[in-house]
């Protein structure tokens, strides 16, 4: 579910640039009080303050960023995408607030999205190594590996190479079909590390992030032994088991990794989608609630719950949470399916038309874009399967 993602940091955009400080003594203090909050970590009291500067200030763009430095932080970033796009519709060219739109994008995976933020950092700054990463990241995951490959290259090329640009260099050629450059690339990497347990978990992720899940099973039965309590592995092991539908052997390593660490939201989510998807509705309901109190910008949890209840028959606590589903992400065909089911076990007959309506646009585009794809290679043509091929 979560391809790599190369962790950088959020940064902290602080009232340091002219012009963009609160205007009234007023607006002053409640930002100052609302920073102090952040740094402490007294999300609740920060979020307030921050609103309170925009209620007196609507267009201070210090406030506006780091309020979705908060969001981002509290793992609300599609409030934190919002209020970002608002900072920069006011002030565009700052880069702090790109980055962070950017990494908020990221963090959900959304590489599409992400990609052109990071394309106009790089391009300000060919230079700037974590421009080039996160930007070598987005064409990585999102069919465009040669390019990304492109980027890496110079990366790690220099004596104190960064040991995440050789990782991502050498998923980059296990996705591209170039397997003795991703052997080398991964030995040059392995060979730096500081246990064998890091090592073998470290080409386990890359296995699995090239979807060879019997090899990444293989490497994390090798941290294990290794290192019984290694942070992760049984997680990472009920994901390559899953990968292999040994759902059975993927639930017992998911729930040693909740055992071992109760705040694992990956390991919940995975568990709880697992129990859902082979009729154990109830039982997969307190660790999807769990994971989703965690990621509470995660569709999927909202997804797998708002199943759950609605195979229950419970279907006005399965319409929120769907529609919930929907918002989050509106490109999903299966969570509009399921809501206009809700919507029709509810009696909703309207809402439930409208629903089924998404479905069959996100159907009709879906096609519409396999059409063009096969269209735009040659192989269709305007009256049907071009017969060069």
């Amino acid at each position: 579910m979560r391809p790599l993602v190369i962790s950088v940091g959020i940064s902290l955009l602080l009232c340091a640039t002219p012009g963009f400080c609160a205007n009234t003594d007023a607006a002053r203090q409640a930002f100052e009080s609302a920073m102090l909050a952040l740094n402490a970590k007294d999300y609740p009291d920060a979020e307030a303050g921050f609103r309170k500067v925009l209620q007196l200030d609507p267009r201070n763009v210090s406030a506006l960023a780091n309020l979705g430095v908060l969001y981002a932080r509290t793992h609300r970033f599609t409030e934190a995408v919002d209020i970002y796009k608002k900072a920069l519709s006011i002030s565009p060219e700052q880069r702090e607030t790109q980055l962070n739109l950017g990494l908020a994008y990221l963090k959900q995976e959304d590489y599409t999205h992400a990609l052109p933020y990071f394309k106009q950092l790089h391009g300000r700054d060919p230079e700037d190594q974590q421009a080039t990463m996160l930007l070598a990241t987005c064409l990585t995951f999102s069919g465009h590996t040669e390019d990304g490959i492109v980027l890496l290259k110079p990366l790690t090329e220099a004596d104190n190479t960064n040991p995440a640009a050789l990782y991502l260099l050498g998923i980059g050629y296990s996705r591209a079909g170039q397997v003795e450059e991703a052997k080398s690339i991964f030995g040059r990497l392995f060979a730096d590390s500081a246990t064998p347990a890091q090592a073998s978990f470290l080409q386990g992720k890359a296995y699995a992030e090239a979807t060879e899940f019997e090899q990444a099973q293989q490497a994390f039965q090798e941290v294990l032994r290794a290192e019984p309590e290694f942070p992760g592995a049984h997680r990472e092991l009920g994901k390559a088991y899953l990968g292999q539908n040994r759902n059975l052997d993927a639930e017992k390593e998911l729930l040693q990794s909740i055992q071992q660490d109760p705040e694992d939201a990956d390991a919940l989510y995975y568990l709880g989608a697992i129990l859902v998807q082979t009729g154990r509705h109830q039982d997969g309901l307190p660790y999807l609630e769990k994971a989703n109190s965690l990621l509470p910008d995660s569709w999927a949890t909202y997804y797998y719950r708002g199943k759950a209840n609605l195979l229950l028959n419970h279907a006005a606590a399965a319409v929120p949470l769907l529609r919930k589903a929907t918002e989050i992400n509106p490109d999903d065909s299966g969570a509009f399916y399921l809501l206009a089911r809700a919507f029709k076990a509810e009696g909703r007959g309207h809402d439930a038309d409208a629903a089924m309506q998404h479905v069959m646009a996100l159907h009709a585009s879906a096609l519409d874009v396999e059409r063009r794809t096969l269209k735009d290679a040659g192989i269709v043509k305007d009256g049907g399967i071009s017969g060069d091929h």
